[in-house]
């Protein structure tokens, strides 16, 4: 299966004391033989998180361990505007919307986000069940 991973997952993996952290693991070691996906909008959301919370000089390595777990696709304007139309009729947020229109080309999105349920097209694997 082709497997788009929503941001919470690294997240999961990157933060301290995250309830999801054994989960998101049991995941990447059951995920063999799958292909997985994430965009650069999952890595800038992590990076994000590590600058925000003064962990600057971790954000290459995660980064790097993201891009080499992950094929890392980037978004288009096309994309954009399809995540506009998304978040209009679903209540999305602007980052969920993104990461929905880009999961809707593979097989399912990995996330623990409940928002994605909104979609009839959009298969959610939750990685913490």
């Amino acid at each position: 299966m082709k497997l788009y991973l929503d941001a919470d997952i690294f997240l999961a993996l990157i933060k301290e004391n995250d309830r999801f952290k054994a989960a998101a693991r049991s995941f990447f070691s059951k995920s063999k033989g799958h292909e997985l996906i994430t965009s650069t909008l999952s890595c800038l959301e992590v990076w994000f998180y590590l600058y925000k919370h003064g962990l600057q000089e971790k954000a290459l390595d995660s980064i790097r361990a993201i891009s080499s777990i992950c094929s890392v696709i980037s978004y288009d304007p096309y994309d954009l505007e399809n995540s506009i139309v998304l978040a209009e009729h679903h209540k999305l947020s602007p980052a969920d919307a993104i990461h929905a229109t880009l999961a809707m080309g593979f097989d399912a999105i990995v996330s623990s986000d409940s928002s994605f349920d909104k979609l009839s097209d959009l298969k959610r694997i939750d990685f913490t069940k």
